[in-house]
Order: C-alpha cells, then sequence, then structure tokens
C-alpha cells in the first residue's frame, strides 16, 4: 500500500500530471455544481431547472479536446494559432465598436450568428503566447519588438477603457507588468518600461472611477457590501450559514434567492449546496495548479516556457483571487472561477491557454 502511495505521489510531481489531475477535477466539481446550483439560476431566469447544465456541458467537453489537443502540438503550432486568435479577437473587437451591444451597461460582446463572444477574453491565450515569444526572442532589434508589444498592449487596453471595460483593462496591463518585469533582464530598457505600466495602470483606473458611474457604484458598494438585500450580503450569509459538509435550511434558503448563483457567485453556491470542505477542495485544487505552474517557472531552462508559466499564472491568480472575493462580499469585479463557474467562450479560452502550457512544458522534457 505504502508503494503504491509512493507511486502515485512521484507521479503527481510531474508538472503536467500535476495541471491535468487538478483541471480535470475542477472541471468535474464546475459540472457537478452548475448541475445543482445552476438549477435555482436556471429557475429564477424562468427556464427548466437544467437549462444552464444542458448548455454548460458541451462547453466542457469541446474546451477538454481543445486542451487535450493543444497539449499535443509544438511550439511553432500554438504561436501560429495564437497569431489566428489574435487576428480574429481583434478584428471581433473592432466590429463591437461597429456594431455595439450594450450588455449590462458594458460593450462586451460580439455576437455573431447568435452566439455571444466576448473578444476580450478570446484575445487572452494569444496575448500572453506572443508576448512571451517576443520577450523570450534574443532579438537583433529588441526595440521594434517592443515597439509591437507596447502598440498592442495600448490598442487592446483602449479597446477595454473605451468599451468601457475596466475589468479587462486592469487585466491586460497586469499581464503586460508582469511579463515586462520578468524580462527585464533580456531587455534593459524593459526596466523602465514596466513601470510606466504600472503607472498608466493606476492614473487610468483613478480614471475611470472619477468619470464612470458604474465603477463607482461597484467601489462604492465595496465599502457598504453588508447592506440587507444586496448581493454581497447574500452571498456572505450564504457562506456564513453553509455546514462543513452538505447544507443547511438555512443555506438553501439563501441560495434559492442568491442571484448569479452559477457564475459570479459560484464559491458561494458551492459552499452553501455542498458545504465548507468542498470550498475548501476547491481551492485546494487551485493551489495545485499554482504549485505546477510555480515548478515550471523555477525548473524550465527556456525563457519561453517560464514567461508564459509566469503570465499564466499571474492570469490564474488574478480570477480566483478576485472571484473568491466577490463571493465573500467585496465587489472589486464579479468574474467566474476558472473552470468551474458557468463559464462558455471563457471556458474555452482557459482551456486553450492551459494546452498551450501543457504542450511546451512537455515538449522541454
Amino acid at each position: 500500500m505504502k508503494a503504491l502511495w509512493n507511486k502515485f505521489t512521484n507521479w503527481l510531481k510531474t508538472d503536467n500530471h500535476l495541471l491535468w489531475v487538478s483541471i480535470i477535477t475542477l472541471m468535474v466539481i464546475g459540472l457537478i455544481s452548475v448541475y445543482f446550483v445552476g438549477a435555482y439560476d436556471s429557475t429564477r431566469l424562468g427556464f427548466d431547472s437544467g437549462f444552464l447544465f444542458n448548455r454548460y456541458w458541451p462547453y466542457a467537453l469541446v474546451g477538454f479536446l481543445f486542451m487535450l489537443g493543444c497539449s499535443c502540438l509544438s511550439k511553432k503550432s500554438i504561436i501560429r494559432i495564437s497569431w489566428v486568435l489574435l487576428i480574429l479577437g481583434l478584428a471581433l473587437m473592432l466590429y463591437t465598436r461597429i456594431h455595439p451591444v450594450i450588455v449590462r451597461g458594458a460593450i462586451r460582446y460580439a455576437f455573431v450568428g447568435g452566439l455571444a463572444i466576448p473578444p476580450l477574453v478570446i484575445i487572452l491565450p494569444a496575448y500572453i503566447t506572443l508576448m512571451s515569444h517576443w520577450l523570450s526572442k534574443d532579438l537583433k532589434r529588441p526595440l521594434w519588438s517592443m515597439f509591437g508589444m507596447v502598440t498592442l498592449t495600448a490598442f487592446i487596453t483602449l479597446i477595454a477603457f473605451t468599451s468601457p471595460y475596466v475589468f479587462m483593462l486592469q487585466v491586460y496591463l497586469l499581464l503586460f507588468i508582469l511579463l515586462t518585469f520578468k524580462a527585464r533582464k533580456n531587455i534593459p530598457v524593459l526596466s523602465k518600461l514596466y513601470l510606466f505600466g504600472i503607472i498608466g495602470a493606476v492614473a487610468l483606473c483613478v480614471f475611470a472611477l472619477l468619470t464612470m458611474p458604474h465603477v463607482q457604484y461597484r467601489f462604492a458598494e465595496t465599502f457598504y457590501r453588508y447592506s440587507p438585500y444586496s448581493q454581497g450580503w447574500f452571498s456572505v450569509n450564504a457562506i456564513k450559514n453553509s455546514a462543513l459538509i452538505g447544507n443547511t435550511p438555512e443555506s438553501l434558503r439563501i441560495l434559492a434567492t442568491l442571484p448569479e448563483s452559477a457564475t459570479d457567485l459560484m464559491f458561494a453556491g458551492i459552499v452553501a449546496k455542498f458545504g465548507i470542505l468542498m470550498g475548501l477542495l476547491v481551492l485546494a485544487l487551485y493551489g495545485f495548479m499554482v504549485k505546477g505552474l510555480t515548478r515550471i517557472i523555477r525548473t524550465t531552462k527556456d525563457k519561453f516556457n517560464n514567461l508564459l508559466a509566469t503570465g499564466t499564472l499571474g492570469l490564474l491568480v488574478f480570477g480566483v483571487v478576485v472571484s473568491v472575493a466577490t463571493a465573500l462580499g467585496i465587489r472589486i469585479r464579479p468574474t467566474g472561477l476558472p473552470f468551474v463557474s458557468f463559464m462558455t467562450i471563457p471556458l474555452l479560452a482557459w482551456c486553450v491557454l492551459f494546452g498551450f502550457v501543457l504542450s511546451v512544458t512537455k515538449e522541454e522534457k
């Protein structure tokens, strides 16, 4: 028995295995949660209790196949695919400006054939991959490469800011700062460039706070999140009234009225339905993913792999922290739990990104 356990732990110590097991387990938990927790959201929307689950599982299956397929590609192939995603995403971003569709106060989606596609989300895997590629190359003309990176980042953040979609602006600026900081030893001028990125991020967020009503509302709601019957109030009370394992009549009662329990507040929904230990399990699985990515960053000898894992780690931590903080009543900006919350196109983007990471790390070994 001990030998079998040692064999299993040694198998998990491999970066790819650790990531695969964590991601697949989170996706299974996500499917189960959307089936049970999503039933409350579906009922509130006036649909059959299985509406969200029936919409979600095909995306989960396709996402898994995407991740599996991308994990078998070579470095050159994922760079080529990234260019395709980038061009497609930029075209859809411009489309949203020509034919804007307002969704909850923000122009976020391009509706193509009845499918809502968030361009800023599908560009994320391409952005991280291409930035890592450019920053890892010992180019004869580093300034030309840097000009391309700055121009691309500025264009994306400008679209994100004018949409307005301040949350995605923060995501891209965070990735830009993180990757340029990590690569500053390769290109000395980047030591100053990422500082300008920090200044720009702070300045734009302050400007958004002063001029955009929906940003002001979310900022104010953070400090008054416990006001009765607010979204944060429901979420916090759902967690407070949960059992260690399973649920309580009070947690189910709150869950029945918890808004967006299968999307932005999925963490609170999971705890209310399945108990605190299930919530801790989800956080532990994200911890395993962080451990796997951190080990890649620490052990890889390839600059590209290092930067790709760094950008992916930054995006993952940001997404999880914001989602859990939202569930705890801190209204930073609602976002779904990666691989767990009800997401469609964003789930595919996460699967493609981690497929890229699994591909290059497997290739290196």
